[in-house]
This record gives C-alpha cells, structure tokens and sequence, in this order.
C-alpha cells in the first residue's frame, strides 16, 4: 500500500489570532533587508528611511500580545543593541553595514511600540 501526501495549506494572516506577530515581524524584517539593498545599490536618498520606520511601528502595533512582550522586548533590543555595536566596529563592508541599519529601524520603533503596550498591560491590571 502505497502512503497517500498530505496537502500542506498555507497559514492564513487572520489579525484576530496571536499567531499574526511572527508574520508581520518576518515580513518586516525581509521588507527592510531588500529596502537596505536597494537603498545601498541605488544610493537612495534617506527618504526610505521614514517608511522602514513606518513600517516598524506597524510591525509593533501587529505584533505582540502582552503575553509575549517582555519576549520580545528582550529580544529586540538584544538584536538592536548587537547590531549597533556591530555597525560601529568598522569591519563590516559598507553594504553589510547598510542591511543591519536597516534591520535597527525596523526594530527600533517596533520595540518601543510593544513597550508602551506592555505598559498599558501592566497599568490596567
């Protein structure tokens, strides 16, 4: 007898569940690396800047519930914190440099974001 595939559907983006945060963070993340490319390749002016910081606080007000927040929290500004230190060292290449920037404005705001959320969480209860 031969073993019937199973079909794999994809997840579906539905913003009444809590699973809608790692999609909009991946996505947020992959948006900002291809804005980076493109911003490093074509030597874009820094408007793209203020659209990727959009983007992070999209990212903040779609991502976490209260429950995962201090998840979050610590890790995005883990990741923040190493990446500035990172751009500051000097020994990366200038277009290494310009995806982790990216990645820092993306985050940035988004972790404040999900800060003031857990806040608001602490100061109901």
């Amino acid at each position: 007898m031969a073993k019937q595939k199973q079909q794999v559907s994809l997840p579906k983006l539905d913003f009444t569940d809590k699973k809608q945060g790692f999609a909009a963070v991946l996505i947020g993340i992959l948006a900002a690396l291809i804005l980076g490319a493109l911003a490093y390749s074509y030597s874009w002016p820094i408007a793209w800047l203020y659209w990727l910081l959009a983007l992070g606080v999209a990212v903040g007000i779609l991502n976490i519930f209260h429950e995962e927040g201090i998840l979050f929290l610590i890790s995005g500004l883990t990741i923040t914190l190493m990446l500035t230190l990172l751009v500051s060292l000097a020994l990366f290449p200038l277009w290494a440099v310009a995806l982790f920037n990216s990645v820092i404005y993306l985050l940035a705001p988004a972790t404040v974001v999900v800060g003031l959320k857990v806040l608001y969480a602490l100061a109901t209860k």
